[in-house]
């Protein structure tokens, strides 16, 4: 159950990259920024309303039945799939951006990083991580084993 969650949770954040919502929206002439709800970035709403083609596409693929037990792919993931719809929810941006400006604040090397670059390094390896990780696990698939082949076969009795 919680295997056949983290797919359909990382096929949603995947098929909301796969839509430019934000492209779509500015060229209707609505500014992307201005539609923001509160708490959710148009990012992690994108995600949330993918989850239901996300979990249509997983049953139909029968991925609960071919997936294998735990592996790397899987635990890459859930890890990336929950750093991109966290890195996209207000308060634990905002708890991360905080985070990070004491530590850069914090640190005695001259560093000329700041907290809006990080963010968006890990947005992006975010994205990234999901796609590659999505990838990983759709290519370690197992086969499912036809319903007739599986059935024994009944001995005619004379």
């Amino acid at each position: 159950m919680l295997r056949r969650t983290i797919v359909a949770l990382g096929l949603a954040v995947l098929l909301s990259l796969l839509f430019p919502v934000r492209a779509v929206l500015e060229q209707g002439g609505v500014d992307p920024l201005q539609l923001r709800l509160p708490g959710i970035d148009l990012a992690a709403l994108c995600a949330v309303v993918a989850l239901l083609p996300a979990m249509a596409l997983s049953r139909l693929g029968q991925l609960d039945r071919r997936m294998p037990r735990w592996n790397l792919w899987l635990a890459l993931l859930a890890l990336f799939s929950v750093v991109f719809v966290l890195l996209h929810v207000s308060w634990s941006l905002e708890l991360a951006s905080g985070t990070l400006r004491e530590l850069l604040a914090q640190a005695t090397l001259p560093l000329h990083l700041s907290e809006r670059r990080l963010l968006r390094g890990a947005e992006f390896a975010a994205r990234v991580g999901v796609l590659v990780s999505v990838t990983g696990v759709l290519v370690n698939l197992q086969a499912t084993p036809d319903e007739d082949a599986a059935r024994p076969r009944r001995r005619a009795r004379p």
